[in-house]
């Protein structure tokens, strides 16, 4: 006879859903990606490099821009997690630049998961090792979002590419998306 755990602690789940801690993830650091959320200077090296990968006609181009814009300023609407690639061959002191993928997160309200949640509908994987770059993206806006108060991840379906090995912490909802429950990080005053 097993004996029966609470339902609700800290390190395990909350009403079926598993929670997220930052200590979850020591083995993270093995591949180092170089990942973070996008401001907004970033704005035109985003603009040109989705141009160049999906070119749209001019409304439709100023329309993503405008898009873009709002979640670069992270004014409450969402981010942009980058993931920079390296430059093969590089001056000393150069800045590595080069846009390896990109992650746009929209802040949605969801009213079974009681809040704010950060939902993921798309993403521009890099051309390799995008399971990878897609970790750690998951990884860096699971922190974001605990600094933030915000509790839930949400992923698309289909961004998923191997069903059985979802992003660490994801798992399948009632209503087919990838969810991640999150526990905030406390605020410190002072």
């Amino acid at each position: 006879m097993t004996a029966r755990q609470p339902p609700c602690d800290n390190a395990g789940s909350f009403f079926g859903r598993a929670m997220s801690t930052p200590s979850e993830s020591p083995g993270f650091q093995k591949v180092q990606y170089q990942i973070r959320v996008g401001g907004s200077a970033d704005g035109p090296a985003i603009d040109a490099w989705l141009n160049a990968r999906a070119p749209l006609p001019v409304p439709e181009a100023r329309a993503r821009r405008l898009s873009l814009d709002a979640l670069l300023e992270q004014g409450g609407h969402g981010i942009c997690v980058l993931g920079v690639g390296t430059n093969a061959v590089r001056e000393p002191g150069e800045a590595d630049t080069a846009l390896a993928c990109l992650t746009p997160v929209t802040l949605v309200h969801s009213l079974s998961l009681g809040g704010r949640v950060a939902m993921v509908a798309e993403w521009w994987p890099p051309g390799a090792d995008a399971a990878g770059w897609l970790e750690a993206t998951c990884q860096l806006l699971a922190d974001w979002c605990r600094a933030h108060g915000i509790r839930h991840i949400r992923l698309a379906p289909g961004l998923v590419a191997d069903a059985a090995r979802p992003p660490r912490g994801f798992q399948r909802d009632a209503d087919g998306l990838w969810l991640r429950s999150l526990i905030p990080t406390p605020k410190r005053l002072g």
